[in-house]
């Protein structure tokens, strides 16, 4: 369907476009192809978005998250990194099935949508369902089977969690018109070895895909593996060839300045999650020192189990504000800077950049609305300015991906939201809480 956006402030994150106060966005056959101040003449559409008081911009891209952790939100919260994973929340996710990981799936992903989110980034198991999920409820999504090997029997392609990621790339790499891509992953050095590392490693090069995993989270996982290996993290999984351009390392929190070199060499992008970080008392990864070191730095919300939302407007203003004051610099990670964490460097980290994350003719139609009309966003003086410090989820008023509007005004397009609550109730919770 064509949809025409009229006289809608524009924020379009090109050098092309920048900021238009007023102007046009036609979308046909799932891509923008027109953006301007002056919409041509003999311009139709068969619908036509009124845009006073509102304000486009790309959708948001979620770089790292856990979408079926959906149904761990609260579950345990105050709780150190280790604690958290090994005593509640494993246990837990040991009695999932892959009906419990869709529902919740979907959960999830009607969260990221309502909050405008348009695209993610996810690691997790059981994926077929996730794959499902994504690809009934229309967003965008790289998922990642995240392989793990506790060395009890030599690693080979029979190693189910390797087998698994290997079918999930040959059932739903490029399915559902391209929205879903399948990526490569490692969960983390602390759980696997080097001949995991090295298999995924080469099966990601081989097929041309990108690769996900953790690095460096906690300091306790740093030093562990440096006592370990008289190596960091990142040294080791770099031997194993898991950094390349098309990795996207997530957190990165007790990085050494010659990790920060490594990556920036081999061209890694960084998911930086400020919300979980804190919450799990990780600590700050140095993001200034990333983006001096020409790294790209996304942004991600990691789970619910550990944020305890998808709101990634949360993680803009944070991924803004942090930095500031730890560094006492308040010229430190920019408005601008920010925004482009998630939505140009979130793209690029997915191996979509040009395809999603900038308001711009030829690119897909993924965006949000913004409503501009209640009290915390008038006066707007400055839309950037406004968007990454005053905007949260609940201004979002439409979500489009490819074109169809996903989200509009409260009510969803693809999701049975009160099916969907009944079926955690009646499928979900039995099964994981008793």
């Amino acid at each position: 369907m064509s949809v025409l956006f009229k006289d809608i402030s524009i924020l379009s994150m090109t050098k092309k476009h920048g900021f238009i106060q007023k102007g046009s966005v036609l979308v046909e056959d799932g891509k923008i192809v027109f953006v301007g101040e002056k919409l041509p003449e003999g311009v139709s559409a068969k619908r036509i978005i009124s845009g006073e008081g509102k304000l486009l911009l790309p959708g948001l891209v979620n770089a790292h998250t856990h979408l079926p952790m959906a149904a761990l939100r609260g579950y345990a919260d105050d709780y150190p990194l280790q604690t958290w994973l090994f005593e509640h929340v494993f246990p837990v996710e040991a009695r999932l099935n892959e009906e419990c990981v869709e529902i919740c799936a979907k959960i999830g992903i009607a969260e990221a949508i309502a909050s405008g989110t348009t695209s993610v980034s996810d690691m997790y198991f059981f994926c077929n369902g996730i794959a499902r999920a994504v690809a009934e409820t229309g967003i965008r999504a790289n998922l990642s089977r995240a392989v793990t090997w506790d060395q009890s029997a030599p690693f080979t392609k029979e190693n189910v969690r390797f087998a698994e990621a290997i079918s999930l790339y040959e059932t739903w790499h490029n399915a559902a018109c391209g929205r879903i891509r399948v990526d490569a992953a490692v969960h983390a050095e602390y759980t696997s070895a080097f001949d995991a590392w090295k298999a995924v490693a080469e099966f990601a090069a081989e097929k041309g895909i990108g690769l996900q995993f953790h690095l460096s989270e906690t300091r306790s996982e740093h030093d562990a593996c440096v006592a370990k290996y008289g190596k960091t993290p990142a040294q080791v999984l770099d031997e194993a060839g898991l950094l390349t351009e098309r990795s996207l390392a997530a957190h990165c929190v007790f990085l050494t300045d010659e990790d920060i070199s490594l990556l920036a060499e081999r061209k890694v992008s960084i998911a930086h999650n400020p919300v979980s970080n804190l919450k799990l008392a990780s600590g700050v990864a140095p993001v200034p020192k990333f983006l001096q070191a020409g790294i790209h730095v996304a942004l991600g919300t990691d789970s619910v189990a550990s944020n305890n939302n998808l709101d990634l407007f949360e993680e803009i203003k944070l991924a803004a504000i942090l930095h500031k004051g730890v560094h006492e610099d308040a010229a430190l990670v920019n408005a601008e800077t920010a925004l482009t964490m998630a939505t140009v460097n979130g793209a690029r980290a997915q191996g979509r950049q040009g395809e999603t994350g900038v308001i711009l003719e030829g690119a897909c139609a993924d965006v949000i609305v913004l409503s501009l009309d209640r009290p915390g966003m008038v006066p707007c003086h400055n839309a950037l300015s406004a968007t990454v410090y005053v905007a949260n989820g609940s201004d979002v008023c439409l979500t489009m991906v490819d074109g169809q509007i996903l989200y509009e005004n409260g009510a969803f397009t693809t999701i049975d939201w009160p099916k969907l609550k009944r079926q955690f109730e009646k499928i979900v919770k039995p099964q994981l809480f008793g």
